[in-house]
């Protein structure tokens, strides 16, 4: 078991972020240290919902960390980039998996701005490894959305990224990452970067509906199997093959989140 502190927003409705991070982590056998940092009574895809933000996340974490040292800090959505900074200063020496949220679809999400890229690109140097999606792995390593989004369509897409971003952990100065979320026709693509080594690819069938959360439930099953000493590309694969599994199980509105608990169980065998 590993103490795993875990800074993220939780939602009413759409069963992601923390509503992800929490049984995902706990079906992996670790011990959950939560800290919310915003709180949503729907997800923002509803359009209409209310939030509370917590400005205090440092505080918070200080008194969990005063009682019991953490093997590993998560750190997800953050709502404004002092945020961001909080965590930065709260991870002290511990290995940090940080999911980066910043953007999708080659823009940054309306409610950040340049100074919240800034702090994030901060944060992220020196993390064992990230999550990003293409949007994100842009906005961290400088390269042009709109330029590589021409390609999209391309054979071979995957390894062309895997070229373009085959520097991206000397330039943003993380141990290793996982671009998510890239499109390669009937499959979705990842691209695992470890150093110097090669970039190494995992696919798995695509599910034509986006639900909310996928994510976060990604992130979680990857952090939570590479704690239980899985290697990157390994537990990518488990972590791929789950996300393809719950949104198999899916039946509702997208919104409304996929449907993970119904395949927990077979993080229960890992």
């Amino acid at each position: 078991m590993k103490k795993i502190l875990i800074f993220n927003d939780i939602s009413g409705l759409g069963n992601c972020s923390m509503s992800a991070n929490l049984p995902v982590f706990s079906a992996l056998g670790h011990y959950c240290m939560p800290v919310i940092t915003s709180a949503y009574s729907c997800q923002t895809g509803f359009g209409d919902f209310h939030c509370f933000a917590n400005d205090k996340v440092g505080v918070f974490a200080k008194d969990i960390v005063a009682q019991w040292t953490p093997d590993a800090v998560y750190s997800g959505y953050c709502h404004n980039s002092d945020v961001v900074r909080q965590i930065s200063e709260a991870k002290g020496a511990l290995p940090l998996f940080v999911d980066p949220v910043m953007g999708d679809n080659g823009k940054l999400y309306p409610v950040f701005d340049d100074d919240y890229v800034q702090q994030m690109k901060k944060l992220v140097r020196g993390a064992f490894c990230i999550t990003p999606n293409l949007t994100e792995a842009c906005l961290l390593a400088d390269e042009d959305y709109n330029e590589l989004q021409k390609h999209f369509n391309a054979p071979g897409f995957l390894g062309l990224c895997g070229k373009i971003f085959a520097d991206f952990t000397r330039k943003t100065g993380c141990c290793s990452a996982v671009i998510t979320g890239i499109p390669c026709g009937e499959l979705i693509g990842n691209v695992v970067l470890r150093g110097n080594e090669p970039a190494a690819f995992v696919t798995n069938d695509r599910v034509n509906v986006n639900y909310s959360g996928t994510g976060d439930v990604f992130s979680s099953v990857l952090l939570g199997t590479m704690l239980k000493g899985y290697g990157i590309v390994e537990a990518t694969q488990i972590a791929a093959n789950f996300v393809g599994k719950a949104a198999e199980q899916t039946q509702r509105e997208r919104r409304f989140g996929v449907d993970f608990c119904k395949v927990l169980h077979l993080l229960f065998r890992l």
